[in-house]
């Protein structure tokens, strides 16, 4: 492929500013100057009403932080592959139903924010971001956890509140440095004992759905300060809770268990049930 002539780079920066009138986006947010433009860090676009992001968005190449929450966008261009200096990218809010392939070479991103859209899958591709910590899918259409997910290595928040989720894959337990899972309004009727691998969780949140009981090894989650299971149906607990010293707020509301168990009152002053 040959590099970009001159005359192809003015045309494409051209139609970058002519997009930015058309949507009035201001100077302040998108500078009209060529050079300002080209060395633009940040570029937040939240709220905008925006119905499509041009491919001419490949010429950011400086951007580190790309910000387009509550829009009204249903694709992304296959030119956000070129923006490789990304670490922050915010799409909440949108009405994407897919990703491309290319967003696989973001692999500088540490956040990538996909809450409130219309997503079911996710590109195998994205299993390249190895530098990825935050990861948030909440409020979309999964039905399961994509694969590529498990090979993220440095997740540490995975949000995959009000899906569809009905069961917890294996490969959840390779994430071993996850400190928050959240897994809130879904379907699951079991809790795995593999979760119990995730030995370094602070917070996990699995309100509002159909659990009757957790594996006794979730007392190996000794970091655990956080345990919400609000809204479930829950008959008994495992005597393997009185391990987590370090729980600071556990909450038990809406189940059918009522009353702490003996081996577990010390936990009486932290529990909501």
């Amino acid at each position: 492929m040959k590099p970009n002539s001159g005359g192809e780079s003015n045309s494409e920066i051209e139609q970058l500013i002519a997009w930015a009138d058309k949507n009035n986006i201001s100077d302040s947010l998108l500078p009209r100057k060529k050079d300002k433009l080209l060395s633009l860090t940040e570029l937040s676009l939240v709220n905008c009403q925006l119905t499509e992001i041009p491919e001419s968005i490949g010429r950011l190449t400086q951007l580190t932080l790309l910000n387009c929450d509550k829009n009204k966008l249903i694709c992304l261009p296959e030119a956000i592959g070129q923006l490789t200096a990304l670490e922050k990218l915010y799409l909440m809010g949108n009405q994407l139903s897919h990703l491309p392939e290319s967003i696989g070479c973001l692999t500088q991103l540490t956040e990538l924010s996909l809450g409130r859209n219309k997503l079911s899958k996710l590109p195998e591709t994205l299993s390249q971001l190895q530098k990825l910590s935050e990861l948030s899918l909440w409020h979309n259409q999964f039905k399961e956890i994509p694969i590529c997910i498990g090979q993220l290595s440095q997740l540490k928040e995975l949000f995959l509140g009000w899906n569809q989720l009905t069961e917890l894959p294996a490969f959840i337990a390779k994430l071993s440095y996850l400190k928050e899972l959240s897994l809130g309004s879904n379907q699951l009727t079991e809790l795995p004992s593999y979760v119990g691998n995730l030995n370094q969780l602070k917070k996990l949140s699995l309100w509002n759905n159909q659990l009757t009981e957790l594996p006794e090894s979730i007392g190996n989650l000794t970091q655990l300060t956080v345990l919400s299971v609000v809204d479930n149906q829950l008959a008994k607990l495992p005597v393997s809770l009185a391990k987590l010293t370090n729980l600071t707020d556990l909450n038990l509301s809406n189940n059918v268990i009522k009353v702490l168990p003996a081996e577990l009152n010390h936990l009486s002053d932290i529990a909501d049930i």
